[in-house]
């Protein structure tokens, strides 16, 4: 018996978000990390980066305002994660490595046998999706 795929809709995807992300959330837990602290880390492994650009880039992904994302900034930084020139600290990076560590079996399972072109035509799908309702929210 073949099973119908049900249609891609807003709520099947948002679903999905957070189920993943409710993955991550209880290993951040464990760290006594937020969620906008291991983004902010995470973006900071890659590289350093100027606080208004780090703050707007991240504000501006996760659809929060600057100001939340700026209280989290600085609760990384008076813990010790993130040095007052944007640089990932030894601790900071520590900290990363090891969720890294703890998250990307997760990451590899929830992908495992999902074929090379259904993901490629996901993201794609995703990039037009995020692209659209970025343009919507810029016109309200």
């Amino acid at each position: 018996m073949t099973v119908a795929t049900p249609p891609l809709t807003g709520a099947n995807l948002g679903v999905a978000y957070f189920a993943v992300r409710k993955n991550l959330l209880n290993v951040l837990d464990d760290y006594d990390l937020t969620f906008e602290q291991s983004l902010l880390l995470n973006y900071l492994r890659q590289g350093d980066a100027a606080r208004a650009d780090l703050v707007t880039s991240t504000a501006d992904n996760i659809k929060v305002s600057a100001a939340e994302v700026e209280s989290h900034l600085d609760a990384a930084i008076a813990r010790g994660l993130i040095a007052d020139g944007l640089t990932l600290t030894e601790e900071g990076d520590r900290l990363q490595q090891q969720i890294t560590e703890r998250t990307q079996p997760l990451t590899r399972a929830f992908f495992a046998d999902i074929p090379a072109e259904d993901l490629a035509v996901t993201a794609r799908v995703l990039a037009t999706l995020t692209e659209r309702a970025n343009a919507a929210l810029a016109t309200s």
